[in-house]
């Protein structure tokens, strides 16, 4: 059956969610957004600032609705009644998400927010996973959640705070070799090499045939620049467990590090999964060869392979432009990444990095301005 729209006039003022980092113009994109990422949207679908949109298009009346639903309870009873504030849905899709709702809300908080977080993590979005763990941490304190922010506070490149986390996890669940392999991870990227080098010797003496033993043992050694030490180890890791792409992608940085792109190229194809991570690792192959018009092209290859759009590959792929002298089509990929996230810090970077190049002096410095209040409020919440 045909559909109306609430909205008859074209609005060019959308909303962001921060979760997704999808844009929405109208009100029927915000049910359908709600309806689908339900998780992501818990915070945000009834928040002041988006009754506050709602209002702007002209729907006081369905603002006013929101307002009401800020004070009802349960969560499930919520959201249905927001997703049906108009004819949007039909009464047997409700009726299977509110399954999943009701199965979501018996759960306990902590795991809500862990499985949230998760997404961000999986996202490669650690700042967004991060405030999740610690909520989660307030209701209860545990090795999973210990070990996940600390994996996070890794991927945030903070090795030195996730070290802190994951150590609480490894007290409570002290015999878990995941944990114990992350600990000597961050520990080495931390530069701890004596509390690596110890539990290094603990996890070798609990499965001395783990491929993840030489391989932490060529990270150590990366990390204090014997790149000669580190490529044999990565090899013996390789030669245990020859299913683990990561363990090429590591030889590759070693080959780059010592220049020797061709031995570089070589590693990579060995490689068969020709997936996302391979044609970034190719694009960076290239842009270290000084070779920016491939890393271009493997760029746009790894953003085909991608299954959702990818902010940092589109921010990405407007650094190479901009370093090879395209500033039209730098300015183009640089709007897509702000659609897909418009808060990714890598995009606002390179945005910032593009106005300069333009001479856009003003929008520069407004930009980078932009960038260091995100980073300084974001380290007064961590």
């Amino acid at each position: 059956m045909l559909q109306f729209c609430v909205s008859q006039q074209i609005n060019d003022r959308p909303f962001a969610f921060k979760a997704t980092g999808i844009r929405v113009y109208s009100f029927e994109e915000v049910l359908y957004h709600v309806f689908h990422y339900w998780r992501e949207s818990v915070d945000e679908f009834l928040s002041e600032v988006m009754i506050s949109w709602v209002t702007e298009l002209g729907h006081s009346y369905l603002a006013a609705r929101m307002k009401e639903l800020t004070r009802k309870e349960p969560f499930t009873q919520r959201i249905l009644d927001f997703l049906q504030l108009t004819e949007y849905f039909s009464t047997e899709e409700l009726s299977t998400l509110k399954i999943s709702l009701e199965a979501w809300e018996m759960r306990r908080e902590w795991e809500k927010l862990k499985e949230r977080a998760d997404y961000f993590v999986s996202r490669n979005e650690p700042a967004k996973a991060i405030p999740l763990y610690k909520r989660a941490l307030q209701y209860e304190e545990n090795a999973t959640l210990f070990n996940n922010l600390g994996i996070a506070y890794m991927q945030a490149d903070a090795p030195k705070e996730g070290l802190n986390y994951l150590i609480k996890a490894l007290r409570l669940k002290p015999r878990n070799y995941s944990i114990l392999l992350h600990c000597i991870e961050a520990a080495i990227l931390s530069g701890s090499f004596n509390d690596a080098t110890k539990l290094l010797k603990k996890a070798h003496n609990t499965n001395p045939n783990h491929p993840d033993i030489p391989f932490l043992t060529g990270l150590m050694a990366w990390e204090q620049k014997d790149y000669i030490s580190a490529l044999s180890h990565y090899n013996k890791a390789l030669e245990a467990d020859n299913t683990i792409p990561y363990y090429t992608y590591k030889i590759v940085d070693v080959h780059l590090a010592m220049r020797q792109y061709e031995k570089a190229m070589k590693a990579l194809e060995t490689l068969t999964q020709r997936d996302v991570t391979y044609y970034t690792k190719v694009a960076e192959l290239f842009a270290a060869w000084s070779d920016i018009p491939n890393s271009i092209k493997a760029t746009i290859k790894a953003i085909e392979s991608s299954e959702a759009p990818d902010a940092a590959l589109y921010a990405k792929l407007a650094g190479y432009y901009r370093q090879d002298y395209d500033p039209r089509r730098a300015e183009e990929a640089i709007q897509k990444a702000l659609t897909v996230d418009p808060e990714h810090d890598m995009v606002r970077l390179e945005n910032a990095r593009i106005k300069k190049g333009l001479g856009r002096t003003r929008e520069y410095q407004a930009a980078l301005t932009d960038v260091l209040k995100s980073f300084k409020a974001r380290y007064r919440d961590n």
